[in-house]
C-alpha cells in the first residue's frame, strides 16, 4: 500500500488542466468515406441531403464531431448561413433543398440501380432545381436517347445568363449520364450506322443537326450562341460545369465551419447560428518597467448588435472575451473579461458603421503558444473566434526585434495606468485591417529588446519601406540610432513613417537591427495598405486599465503560468512578489500555499496557512484542503483525515479531497471507508486509472484467503 500512496502523492502535486488538441479540419477521401458510413441514420440522411451544397470544410468538420449535441448545433448553423430571410420562421432554402432531394430520389432512381440523389440528373436537380425547359430526344434514329435541360443562370454565382445541361444514355444503357461537350464530344451521341470521320467536328455537327436540330448546339456547347468556328466543342463547358458544382457554396463563408471544432465548447445551442467573422491582430511587447512581456490582442467583429436602455437613454453592447493560451497539450493561462460599451443615440449609427475594436493585454512567460480568442456579444448572441501561434522570447543577451505594429495616430495619455499599446505617456491607435487613408502618416511601433550597453551606443535599426505598385515605384529608408532613445535594455520606439503622408499603394516594411560592424542581429517585416480615399472611418476602441503602482495581479498571472509548466522556482518567486504587493489578495495566497505543498514545504505551509483569510467563506474549503494536504505529506494521517472531512463538508464533489482522504484512510488501515471515498471520486470522474487500480488492489487484499 505504501507504494500506491507515494505514486498518488506525486500525481497530486499537479493541477488537472483539460486537454485541448489542435484540430486539423481536413480529411482525406478515404477518411471521409469511412466516417460518413459510421454516421447514425439520422445524420447520414442529413449528410446525403447536403452533399452537393456543402463545402468541403463543412463536410469534414461535421464528420469529425463526436456528440449529437454538436451535430445538432452544426446542422442549425449550416442552414442559418443559407437562410435567405433570417428572422422569419421558415428557411425557404432548406425547404426547397429537401423538396429537390425527395423529388430526385423518387424520379431519378429508375433504371440507375442507386438512390436518385446519387445520379447525374439527381445532382443537377438538387443544385439547380427544376429546369426552365426540357427538350427530349428519347427515340431519334441514329442517336442515343438524350435530354437537354435549360436554365436561367445567376451571374453572381458565376453562371451564364442562359445555359443548357445535356444527359444521354450511352450504348442505350438504362441510366442517364451527364454529357460533356468537351470531354465526350458529339461522336458520343451518335449511333454509328455508316462510315463517318468521327474526328471531323463540322461533319458530326451537321449529322446531329440533320437527325435532331435542337440537339446540335447542346452537343458542342452549354452556352447557346457561344460556339467556335468549325463547330468544335466548347472548352468553356468545363468551366460552366465547375461553376455549377460550386454555385451553392459560392456565397458561403466557411470560416464558421473551419473553426467550429475549436469554438463549439464555448457556445450554446441558441448562439450557435450567430458566428460572425472578424479582423484581428496579435503582438508581443516588452516593457522595461516590468521586465517581462505582454501579449496584446485586438479583435474587430464584423457586426455588432446593440440594445437600448430606457433608463439611461443609451444604446449598449457587452462583449465577453475569453482568452486561452496553450502550450503543447496544456492550458497555460485562461481568463474571461467583460467589455461594456454605452453609446448616445446620436452616435449609434456611427458605431454601427465604423465598428469597435476590443483591445486587451496580459503578461506572459517565455515560450511557444497557441493563442485562442473567443468573443461573444450578449446582445444578439453573436460570437467570433480566432487562434494564432505566438512566440515569446526570454530576457537574455540575444538582441531581438518585436513584430512591428503600425497605427494611424498617437495621443497623450497621462495617468498612472497601464493598457494595450500605451508607450510611455503615448497611446498608439492601431487598425486591425492595417489600412490607412490617403496621405496619412502611419505611426510605427518598434520594440528592440535585450539591448546591451555597447549595442545601445553603436547599434542601429534600418527602416525600409517599399510600395508594390509597378507604375509608381516608392522606396524610402531611414536609419534609427539606438543612442537617440532612453538608455534601457528594452526599448519601445514610436516612429512616424512619413511626415508628408503616403500615396495609395500596398506597402512592405522591413526592419533590420544591426551592430556597429553592420552585422544583422535580427529582422522583422510587416505589410499594410494606404487607401486611395482621403477619408476612412476608424473604429471606436474599448479596453481595460490597470494601475501601474501596484502590479500584483501581473505577478500572479506569471506565477500561475510558471506553476502550470512546472517551473516551480519561478512560480514561487512571482507568488511571493504578488503577496508582497498585496497581502490581502487571498486567491494568490491560496495558490502560493498549494505550490509550497508541491515543493513539499509542509512545515512552512502549516505555519502560513493560518494567515489565509478564513473570513472569506469561499476560501474555507481551500484552507482545509491545503492543511490536509500538508498533514498528509508529513504522514500525520489522522489529522489529515480531520481536515479533509471538513473540506468535504464544504464541498463534497472535489476528487482531490476524496482521493487524498481515501489514501489517508488506507494508511490508517480503514479499508472500507477508504473504498467509499474512492468510489465517490470515481462517480465524479471515471477517467482515473490510478484510483481504479487502487480499488482493485484493496479488494484483493480484503478477500478471504483461499477465495
Amino acid at each position: 500500500m505504501k507504494k500506491i500512496v507515494l505514486v498518488f502523492t506525486l500525481l497530486l502535486c499537479f493541477m488537472v488542466i483539460p486537454s485541448y488538441s489542435k484540430e486539423d479540419t481536413s480529411l482525406s477521401s478515404s477518411q471521409r468515406r469511412k466516417l460518413s458510413k459510421e454516421l447514425r441514420p439520422r445524420y447520414k440522411n442529413w449528410f446525403d441531403l447536403v452533399t452537393y451544397i456543402a463545402t468541403i470544410e463543412e463536410k469534414d468538420v461535421f464528420l469529425q464531431l463526436k456528440s449529437d449535441r454538436d451535430r445538432e448545433i452544426f446542422i442549425r448553423t449550416f442552414w442559418q448561413h443559407r437562410d435567405p430571410t433570417p428572422g422569419t420562421p421558415e428557411n425557404e432554402y432548406k425547404v426547397e433543398i429537401k423538396k429537390r432531394f425527395d423529388h430526385a430520389n423518387k424520379r431519378f432512381k429508375i433504371g440507375s440501380g442507386k438512390p436518385g440523389w446519387m445520379t447525374d440528373m439527381g445532382r443537377f436537380y438538387i443544385i439547380l432545381g427544376k429546369p426552365n425547359n426540357v427538350d427530349r430526344y428519347d427515340s431519334k434514329p441514329g442517336l442515343y436517347p438524350a435530354q437537354v435541360w435549360y436554365y436561367h443562370g445567376d451571374k453572381s454565382l458565376g453562371l451564364p445568363t442562359y445555359f443548357n445541361i445535356t444527359f444521354y444514355r450511352p450504348q442505350n444503357t438504362t441510366e442517364w449520364k451527364l454529357y460533356s461537350p468537351a470531354a465526350d464530344g458529339p461522336a458520343a451521341l451518335l449511333i454509328a450506322q455508316e462510315p463517318m470521320d468521327m474526328d471531323d467536328q463540322a461533319v458530326l455537327y451537321a449529322k446531329i443537326s440533320k437527325l435532331a436540330a435542337g440537339l446540335a448546339i447542346p452537343s458542342i456547347t452549354m452556352v447557346p450562341n457561344e460556339y467556335s468556328p468549325g463547330m468544335r466543342p466548347s472548352l468553356r463547358s468545363n468551366i460552366v460545369l465547375s461553376n455549377i458544382y460550386d454555385s451553392p457554396k459560392r456565397k458561403i463563408n466557411a470560416t464558421y465551419a473551419s473553426n467550429f471544432l475549436k469554438y463549439k465548447g464555448y457556445v450554446d445551442v441558441d448562439s450557435s447560428v450567430n458566428f460572425i467573422s472578424s479582423t484581428n491582430m496579435v503582438s508581443v511587447t516588452r516593457y522595461e518597467r516590468f521586465g517581462f512581456s505582454f501579449i496584446n490582442i485586438s479583435v474587430k467583429p464584423q457586426k455588432i448588435s446593440v440594445g437600448y436602455s430606457d433608463e439611461k437613454d443609451q444604446y449598449f453592447f457587452n462583449f465577453e472575451l475569453t482568452v486561452s493560451l496553450k502550450k503543447g497539450e496544456d492550458f497555460v493561462y485562461q481568463y474571461t473579461k467583460n467589455f461594456d460599451f454605452y453609446i448616445d443615440p446620436n452616435n449609434v449609427n456611427s458605431l454601427k458603421g465604423n465598428g469597435v475594436v476590443i483591445h486587451d493585454s496580459f503578461p506572459v512567460i517565455p515560450g511557444q503558444y497557441q493563442l485562442m480568442v473567443f468573443a461573444k456579444n450578449s446582445i444578439g448572441k453573436e460570437f467570433t473566434y480566432f487562434d494564432k501561434e505566438v512566440t515569446v522570447l526570454p530576457q537574455g543577451n540575444r538582441p531581438l526585434l518585436s513584430t512591428p505594429v503600425v497605427g494611424y495616430k498617437t495621443e497623450a495619455q497621462d495617468g498612472n495606468f497601464f493598457f494595450p499599446y500605451k508607450i510611455g505617456n503615448q497611446k498608439i491607435f492601431v487598425s486591425t485591417e492595417k489600412t490607412f487613408k490617403l496621405k496619412e502618416s502611419p505611426i510605427l511601433l518598434i520594440g528592440a529588446y535585450n539591448i546591451s550597453d555597447e549595442l545601445k551606443n553603436e547599434g542601429t535599426i534600418d527602416v525600409r519601406l517599399n510600395g508594390l505598385s509597378e507604375r509608381t515605384k516608392f522606396e524610402k529608408s531611414v536609419t534609427l540610432n539606438l543612442k537617440d532613445y532612453p538608455s534601457k535594455k528594452n526599448i519601445n520606439i514610436l516612429h512616424e513613417l512619413s511626415s508628408e503622408g503616403l500615396p495609395a499603394d500596398y506597402y512592405e516594411l522591413k526592419l533590420t537591427l544591426k551592430n556597429k560592424l553592420d552585422i544583422v542581429l535580427d529582422t522583422k517585416a510587416l505589410d499594410f495598405t494606404v487607401s486611395p480615399f482621403s477619408t476612412i472611418s476608424y473604429p471606436k476602441e474599448t479596453f481595460k486599465r490597470s494601475r501601474l503602482d501596484n502590479p500584483f495581479y501581473f505577478y500572479y498571472i506569471l506565477a500561475t503560468q510558471y506553476d502550470v509548466v512546472g517551473n516551480l522556482e519561478s512560480a514561487n518567486k512571482y507568488y511571493e512578489r504578488c503577496i508582497e504587493n498585496n497581502p490581502t489578495f487571498t486567491e494568490g495566497y491560496s495558490r502560493w500555499l498549494a505550490l509550497l505543498n508541491k515543493q513539499k514545504k509542509y512545515t512552512q505551509v502549516l505555519v502560513e496557512v493560518e494567515n489565509l483569510n478564513k473570513k472569506d467563506e469561499k476560501y474555507v474549503f481551500d484552507y482545509h484542503l491545503i492543511k490536509g494536504t500538508a498533514l498528509y505529506g508529513m504522514k500525520d494521517y489522522e489529522k489529515a483525515v480531520d481536515e479533509l472531512i471538513k473540506a468535504n463538508e464544504k464541498y463534497d464533489s472535489d476528487v482531490r479531497v476524496l482521493n487524498l482522504l481515501g489514501f489517508s484512510l488506507l494508511n490508517l488501515q480503514e479499508y472500507d471507508e477508504a473504498l467509499k471515498a474512492f468510489s465517490a471520486s470515481l462517480t465524479i470522474n471515471q477517467s482515473q486509472p490510478l484510483i481504479k487500480r487502487t480499488i482493485k488492489q484493496v479488494n484483493e487484499k480484503l478477500k478471504p484467503k483461499g477465495k
